[in-house]
């Protein structure tokens, strides 16, 4: 399997996320626009939260079943490369304490940051309903506003601010589709890497004075954000080696993703079957994002 094979399962989940967020705005748009009473509008919740659930069943399993096949991915193309090079035996086998672990901290970690946002929905739904009840009754007694022009006022506002999932520390507010889909996408870059440094590090174990198993490249598909200036360019994950920048050097290490939603991953670089790489220039080294996303901005504007 491929990691294109993998994103498709991925894009799947996260679809079910949009659908199920349409889902949810609609039933609440319809229980503004009827004026539904206390026992609807219950019953309206229960739909949504019921939905909800649904959707954390799918997240359990997709990151307990397909998320560690990111982790895996490269294991086999290493392998293969080790294969072909002279003196060197193929590590059997991939059930080391260290690869049981990662994942069991990556899909525990991914399942709950979504079933906390699906939880945190379910809430903010619910006061939705509370809050909207109040409003047509309050706004007609206090200001004389009829009712259609209040649903109406309400719906708009519904669909404007959308129902919030996620408040982030710069308290930015996210929908539970736009935050599933940085999730999942940006965690299975993290454990794809995660995976590949792992199964590097079994094999300096074996073969410390192989520079073959220190050596990272950074994949290319022809990004216009200015990740896309680090495509194809070799790092060391030890930092000691001679021709390559250490990764501790690339920006937003040791988190290792350029940003939320990148679709850059690492990999396997066997120099003595590669041969020499490509170095990136000097001025992107130790670079931070913040920095990088304005330098970007200025150019593209």
């Amino acid at each position: 399997m491929t990691i294109e094979d993998l994103d498709k399962t991925a894009n799947r989940l996260i679809q079910d996320y949009q659908q199920t967020y349409l889902y949810i705005l609609s039933r609440l748009e319809y229980q503004i626009e009827n004026g539904l009473s206390e026992q609807h509008s219950r019953a309206i919740l229960r739909e949504i939260q019921l939905e909800l659930m649904r959707l954390d069943e799918q997240a359990y399993k997709w990151s307990n079943e397909v998320l560690p096949e990111y982790y895996y991915l490269t294991f086999g193309e290493i392998d293969r490369d080790v294969a072909k090079l002279r003196g060197l035996n193929v590590i059997q086998g991939q059930q080391a304490v260290i690869h049981k672990k990662a994942i069991e901290v990556a899909s525990k970690s991914l399942y709950t940051d979504l079933a906390r946002n699906t939880q945190y929905m379910s809430q903010q739904a619910k006061q939705i309903i509370r809050v909207n009840g109040k409003e047509l009754i309050s706004r007609q007694v206090i200001s004389g506003e009829s009712q259609r022009k209040t649903k109406r006022d309400l719906i708009k506002a519904l669909k404007t601010d959308g129902v919030t999932s996620f408040i982030d520390a710069g308290k930015k507010n996210w929908t539970i589709e736009n935050y599933s889909s940085m999730a999942i996408r940006t965690k299975s870059r993290l454990i794809h890497n995660e995976g590949l440094e792992n199964r590097l590090s079994e094999y300096r174990e074996i073969y410390p004075n192989s520079e073959n198993f220190d050596l990272i490249q950074i994949s290319s598909h022809g990004s216009n954000c200015w990740c896309g200036l680090y495509e194809g360019t070799v790092w060391s994950i030890s930092g000691n080696h001679p021709d390559y920048p250490s990764v501790d050097q690339l920006p937003n290490y040791p988190y290792k993703s350029f940003h939320p939603n990148c679709k850059h991953v690492w990999k396997p670089y066997i120099i003595e079957l590669r041969g020499q790489g490509k170095t990136v220039s000097n001025d992107y080294l130790n670079r931070t994002i913040k920095d990088l996303n304005k330098e970007h901005y200025h150019k593209h504007k």
